[in-house]
C-alpha cells in the first residue's frame, strides 16, 4: 500500500538545513526525497528498487532541482522512473538520451539546420570566400521559400520548383544549390538530428536541372607564351604587384587564391620554397611550393620595390586586401588580347610539363592538385613525402621552357 504524501509546497518552500551539517533529506513517501543544501538549493532524488536491479538495493536517480521542478512535478517524474525502473531500463540514461533527440520535429526548421551545418561542417574548414559563396546561395536561393519550412516537410517536389527557378537563370547555380541542400540534409543524418529521405536523391538525374555543360578555362596557348612574357616585362600600365603575380602564378601552378594571399612570412629565400598553409590550400593541406630561380629573381626585386612600405602581403591590392583575382585576369587580357583565365595558366603548366616527357605523371599531378598520392593506403606509407626536390625540377624546367620562348 502506497505511503501517504509527507510534503506540502510550504513544507518545500520553506525547507532549510541545520546549521553545522552540508545537507538535509526530506521525504515525501513513495520513493520521493527532497536534499537540502547548505546553501540553500534543493534537489530532488527518487529511490529505486527492484529485485531484478542491483540485487533490489536502493538506487537513487536525481530528478532535477527545486523550483524549477515542483514538488507535483517530481511526484509524476518519480512514477514515471519507477516504471522505468521496473522494467529494467535506468531512468538516468534516457534522461540523456532524450537530450540529444528533438522531440518536435517542427521545431526542426531548414533555416535551423543550414545554420547547424554552417557552424559545424563549414566555419571551422573552409576559406572565409568559400563561406561567403556559401551564404549568399542560401540568402538568395533558399532562405525565402524554404528557410522557415520544417525539415521533414522539405521535398523533392518543393526542391525541384525552388531549383527550376535558380537554373532558368543560372544552371551552374542550381547545380551548386541542390548541393548545398545535399549536405545540409546529410549532416542532419549524420548527427542523428533527422531520420527522413533527403530530397536531392529522388531528383538525381531530373533533366528539368541538367548540369550545364563543363567548360574549362581558357588557358594561355603554348606559341604565345614568349609573346605574353614579353608583353609583360614591357607593360607599365599595370604595376609591378600584378606583373610579378602573374608571372610567379604561370611557372608554379598554383590556384590563383592560394598565391594571392601569399604573406612575406612564407616565403623561404634560403630555399626558394613558398609554405602555404591549409586554410589557404583547396584541400586544406599545407603546401611547399617551389619556386624557380626566375621567380625569386622577380619576387626579390618586388621586395626591394616595397622595402619602404609595410606590408604584409607579397601581393598586396586595394585597402590592404590581397590582389583580387579580376585585377590579374584584366591585366592578362589586356596583354593577350583574349579571354585566357589566370586558373588557364595551370593548364598550360600541365601541358608544356607533360610534353617534355622528364617527368612522372604522379609528381606532375603533385604540384598542380598539392595531392601527393593517389589513394589514402598510400598517403599513409609513404608518410611525410611531397616530392619537393622532384618538383623543384619541375617547375625551374618550366620556367626555363618559358624563357626560351
Amino acid at each position: 500500500m502506497a505511503t501517504q504524501n509527507l510534503l506540502s509546497n510550504i513544507k518545500v518552500e520553506k525547507a532549510k538545513c541545520p546549521s553545522g551539517k552540508r545537507y538535509k533529506w526530506l521525504s515525501d513517501g513513495n520513493g520521493l526525497l527532497l536534499r537540502v543544501e547548505s546553501t540553500g538549493s534543493k534537489t530532488w532524488v527518487a529511490r529505486l528498487f527492484s529485485k531484478d536491479v542491483n540485487n533490489g538495493k536502493e538506487t537513487k536517480r536525481g530528478i532535477g532541482a527545486y523550483p524549477e521542478i515542483s514538488l507535483k512535478e517530481a511526484r509524476v517524474i518519480r512514477d514515471d522512473y519507477k516504471k522505468l525502473w521496473a522494467k529494467g531500463v535506468d531512468p538516468s540514461i534516457e534522461k540523456k538520451k532524450a537530450k540529444h533527440i528533438i522531440t518536435d520535429l517542427a521545431d526542426l526548421t531548414f533555416e535551423k539546420a543550414y545554420q547547424m551545418y554552417l557552424d559545424n561542417k563549414v566555419v571551422p574548414n573552409l576559406s572565409d570566400k568559400t563561406i561567403k559563396r556559401t551564404k549568399e546561395f542560401y540568402k538568395n536561393s533558399l532562405k525565402t521559400p524554404l528557410g522557415r519550412l520544417p525539415l521533414a516537410d522539405v521535398n523533392d517536389e518543393i526542391l525541384l520548383t525552388v531549383l527550376e527557378k535558380v537554373h532558368s537563370k543560372a544552371p551552374s547555380s542550381a547545380m551548386k544549390v541542390k548541393t548545398l541542400v545535399n549536405q545540409i540534409f546529410i549532416h542532419m543524418k549524420e548527427k542523428r538530428l533527422f531520420k527522413g529521405t533527403n530530397p536531392t536523391l529522388e531528383l538525381k538525374g531530373n533533366s528539368l536541372i541538367t548540369p550545364p555543360k563543363v567548360k574549362h578555362f581558357s588557358h594561355l596557348e603554348e606559341h604565345r607564351v614568349g609573346e605574353f612574357i614579353s608583353a609583360l616585362d614591357r607593360d607599365r600600365e599595370s604595376g609591378l604587384i600584378t606583373r610579378t603575380f602573374l608571372y610567379v602564378v604561370m611557372v608554379t601552378g598554383l590556384r590563383t587564391g592560394s598565391l594571392a594571399n601569399a604573406q612575406w612570412k612564407w616565403l623561404d629565400s634560403k630555399t626558394n620554397t613558398l609554405h602555404v598553409p591549409s586554410m589557404f590550400m583547396k584541400g586544406r593541406q599545407g603546401f611547399r611550393c617551389p619556386l624557380p630561380k626566375q621567380a625569386m629573381i622577380k619576387l626579390n626585386a618586388l621586395r626591394t620595390f616595397l622595402n619602404s612600405k609595410s606590408t604584409d602581403y607579397i601581393f598586396e591590392g586595394n585597402k590592404g586586401k590581397p590582389i583580387s583575382d579580376a585585377t590579374a585576369r584584366l591585366c592578362l587580357q589586356r596583354l593577350t588580347g583574349d579571354k585566357a583565365t589566370v586558373h588557364g595558366f595551370r593548364t598550360l603548366f600541365n601541358i608544356v610539363v607533360s610534353k617534355m616527357n622528364k617527368f612522372e605523371i604522379e609528381k606532375i599531378e603533385s604540384q598542380l592538385t598539392h595531392a601527393f598520392t593517389s589513394t589514402d593506403i598510400r598517403k599513409v606509407y609513404m608518410g611525410k613525402e611531397d616530392y619537393l626536390e622532384d618538383r623543384r625540377k619541375i617547375v625551374q624546367a618550366y620556367a626555363d621552357w618559358c624563357d626560351q620562348q
